[in-house]
């Protein structure tokens, strides 16, 4: 068996990890022809994995000869491919089955899938110093900022929906990867919001000698760190801290509610609810490109139902890949993904609002697929 065909493709902008995917190509062998089906059940193999990563494919004969021979290999902003290795090659009856794994660093954006909304799973927000929360009784303002992003999103996002709101703090001095992978499996979620308020302080100004008939002036800041994961990898995708202050209205020793109406019509609460739509808009923009990822929920014989919906933007006829994936560590303890992609694509053929089935587009079998494994637009 060869293998280890090593390739190296000068592109614009490599980024610095790469990223293994395994994937099968079949073909007929036609008239006995056994070196015709394998090269083309090589081209097809190449080819979905480099379209799974985010290529434009012109050819792939190039590649799929074993001699380097033939043909042009072009990739369009795709991204570099490090190696290609054949890893199994099965003949059965009059059809081969070619595996290859390739190591490719993927593009940074794949746009095509952004007609997708992603989904979005959070908790309430913990406050970091409680202490600050004491100038209006605010201990609860965590739990009733998750509710108001979800309004902002519903009014401004365009690619993200944000789904479940878990009803218990976040605990920031564990490992977030960890936390935002468990709330996603729990929720079916792609994308995970882990956020906490970090400044709730105040600065009061006294009245001066020549303007004591005034009262005391009490300017009071906000400052949310809001940090985005990938639910399936627990990637941070972003960390940011937005920050804004307003003046308090209210009497220093007066208690507020924060899912009252009269505390958000205030200046201050005003200026969270802007701050709050910032918010929003900066994830969806990060997520924006993100290809659209979903979860297998049930094998029903050669149906599978996903949890991928009406309201993520899926319509019948739309074609999925299926794919599974596989962390690692190398020798240096950094962390590796390996993508298997499952050789045979999908079409939607019934759509509900939460979920979707999926049947093989060519008739295939859909053999190997169990639940929690992936679906993607691409």
């Amino acid at each position: 068996m060869k293998q280890c065909l090593l390739l190296l493709f000068l592109l614009i902008s490599p980024l610095s990890q790469a990223i293994w995917f395994e994937a099968s190509g079949q073909a007929v062998v036609v008239q006995g022809d056994k070196q015709q089906a394998r090269q083309l059940a090589t081209q097809e193999a190449i080819k979905q994995a480099l379209m799974f990563a985010g290529a434009r494919v012109s050819s792939v004969q190039k590649l799929a000869n074993g001699l380097l021979q033939d043909d042009r290999f072009e990739i369009r902003a795709g991204g570099e491919v490090d190696r290609v290795e054949l890893i199994n090659e099965i003949y059965q009856d009059d059809i081969v089955t070619v595996s290859i794994r390739a190591d490719i660093f993927p593009q940074d954006s794949q746009c095509s899938a952004a007609d997708y909304r992603k989904r979005l799973v959070t908790s309430w927000f913990p406050i970091a110093d409680k202490r600050q929360a004491t100038l209006g009784e605010m201990f609860d303002l965590g739990k009733v900022l998750p509710g108001k992003l979800r309004k902002a999103m519903e009014l401004s996002s365009r690619h993200l929906q944000l789904g479940t709101i878990e009803d218990f703090y976040i605990k920031p001095d564990l490992h977030p990867g960890s936390q935002a992978m468990g709330l996603s499996r729990k929720n079916n979620g792609q994308l995970v919001l882990l956020a906490q308020i970090t400044d709730l302080s105040h600065q009061q100004d006294e009245p001066g000698t020549l303007t004591f008939w005034r009262s005391a002036s009490i300017e009071r800041q906000f400052a949310l760190n809001a940090m985005l994961i990938d639910g399936m990898t627990g990637e941070l995708l972003l960390n940011e801290t937005f920050h804004t202050s307003a003046p308090w209205p209210y009497d220093l020793h007066q208690s507020v509610q924060p899912a009252s109406h009269q505390f958000w019509q205030s200046s201050y609460g005003l200026a969270i609810n802007d701050l709050l739509n910032n918010l929003a808009q900066r994830i969806d923009e990060e997520v924006a490109c993100l290809p659209a990822n979903g979860r297998v929920l049930q094998v029903n014989n050669e149906q599978l139902t996903i949890d991928l919906g009406k309201q993520q933007g899926v319509n019948r006829g739309d074609k999925l890949r299926l794919f599974k994936l596989n962390q690692f560590m190398d020798q240096l303890g950094n962390s590796h993904y390996q993508y298997f992609l499952h050789p045979v694509e999908v079409v939607v053929t019934q759509v509900q609002q939460q979920y979707a089935v999926v049947e093989s587009a060519s008739g295939a079998p859909l053999a190997n697929i169990q639940p929690n494994d992936f679906v993607s637009k691409r």
